[in-house]
C-alpha cells in the first residue's frame, strides 16, 4: 500500500454522503464569528482531497478554495467539479505556495497536519490567509493511539522513523511512513498552537452519531468507546491524553500570528 494515498485521511469508498453532510453540519453548528454571516463567509480547505467536503460546505457560504498538493487526488476533484458543475476552486499545489490577497473567514484542516513535515510554516501560512478572528476547525489522530489511524498497525506511530518504515515493509502496508509520520500528543498540539497567537480550544462532538475521520465507522463498538470517552475527557479534561484524535477549534486574534 502506497503511503501517498494518505493525502487527507480520505478514503471516498468509506465516506457517504450522509456522513459527510452530518459532519460539515456539525463544524457548522460551531462557528460564530461576530458581524458575519454563514452565506458570506469565503472557506479555505486546505487538504481537500478529491473534493468531497467543499462540494458539501458550498451549499452554506459564499465561495470555497480547496488546496491539494497530491495530484491524482486534486484531477479526480476536477472531475467532480465538472459533473456537479460546481464553483468550488482547486489548486494543485502545497498550501505554501498558495496566494490571495483576499481572506478567509473559515479554514478547514482535517487530518492533514500529521501530514506536514514543516508544519510550523504551513501553520504560518495558513494564519496569514485567514482574517482578523476568522476560525480554523482542525482535527487530527493522536499520536498515542495504539492503532495507528492511517495504517491499523498497532504502536506503529511510537515507533523511530527507521523502525516505523521497516514494520511497514515487513507488514506489506508500505516502504516508508514518512508521509504520515507528523501527528502529535495532545501535548504536542498545545506547544504547537501556543507559538501562534491564537485561542484555541479542544472540543468535544455535538453529536455522538457522527463518524468522524479517522475515528471508527460509526458501529457499536466505536459508540460506546465514544461515550466512555466523551464521559471522561467531560469530568477530567486531562483524558484528551488519551483520545483516540482531537478536534480543535482555533480563533486567529491579529494580524500578528507568530509569537
Amino acid at each position: 500500500m502506497d503511503d501517498q494515498i494518505y493525502y487527507r485521511t480520505r478514503n471516498p469508498r468509506s465516506k457517504t454522503h450522509p456522513v459527510i453532510s452530518s459532519h460539515i453540519k456539525e463544524i457548522l453548528g460551531v462557528v460564530n464569528i461576530p458581524f458575519k454571516t454563514l452565506k458570506t463567509f469565503r472557506i479555505l480547505d486546505v487538504g481537500s482531497g478529491q473534493g468531497e467536503y467543499c462540494f458539501e460546505v458550498e451549499k452554506y457560504v459564499k465561495e470555497v478554495v480547496g488546496i491539494e498538493p497530491f495530484k491524482p487526488a486534486f484531477e479526480k476533484a476536477i472531475q467532480l467539479k465538472n459533473e456537479k458543475r460546481s464553483t468550488v476552486k482547486f489548486y494543485n499545489l502545497p498550501i505554501e505556495d498558495y496566494d490571495d490577497k483576499r481572506k478567509f473567514d473559515l479554514v478547514l484542516c482535517l487530518t492533514v497536519i500529521e501530514h506536514m513535515q514543516n508544519a510550523e510554516g504551513s501553520f504560518q501560512k495558513i494564519f496569514s490567509l485567514m482574517n482578523d478572528n476568522a476560525i480554523m476547525y482542525l482535527s487530527a489522530p493522536n499520536k498515542l493511539w495504539p492503532i495507528e489511524s492511517h495504517y491499523k498497525l498497532p504502536f506503529l506511530s511510537y515507533l523511530p522513523l527507521h523502525l516505523a518504515n521497516l514494520y511497514m515493509r515487513l507488514t506489506r502496508k508500505g516502504n516508508s511512513y514518512l508521509n504520515s509520520s507528523f501527528s502529535k500528543t495532545y501535548f504536542g498540539m498545545k506547544k504547537f498552537f501556543n507559538k501562534f497567537d491564537c485561542e484555541y480550544s479542544f472540543v468535544l462532538p455535538q453529536n455522538i452519531n457522527t463518524p468522524f475521520m479517522g475515528c471508527g465507522s460509526g458501529g457499536l463498538p466505536y459508540k460506546l468507546l465514544m461515550k466512555i470517552g466523551i464521559f471522561l475527557i467531560r469530568r477530567l479534561p486531562i483524558f484528551w491524553a488519551l483520545s483516540k484524535g482531537f478536534i480543535m477549534i482555533i480563533r486567529r486574534k491579529s494580524k500578528d500570528f507568530l509569537k
